[in-house]
């Protein structure tokens, strides 16, 4: 059995408001990160480009951290 498989089924889990927090947290920052790349908003393409891939990775790391 390898380290990283004993640190995983010895990691203490998180309360359920812990993970309600931390998931609500990651995806309203990027809700918000969406919004401000929306075709309206101040900004070259690019920068509306990086902040849409922003928003994105955060919000699967809100379900990431509410699954895992």
């Amino acid at each position: 059995m390898s380290t990283s498989a004993i640190n995983a089924s010895t990691r203490p889990k998180d309360c359920l408001s812990c993970r309600v927090i931390g998931t609500t947290t990651l995806t309203g920052v990027g809700g918000y990160a969406l919004w401000q790349s929306r075709t309206i908003a101040a900004g070259t393409p690019l920068q509306k480009r990086l902040m849409s891939g922003v928003g994105v990775a955060l919000i699967l790391g809100g379900g990431y951290r509410w699954f895992n």
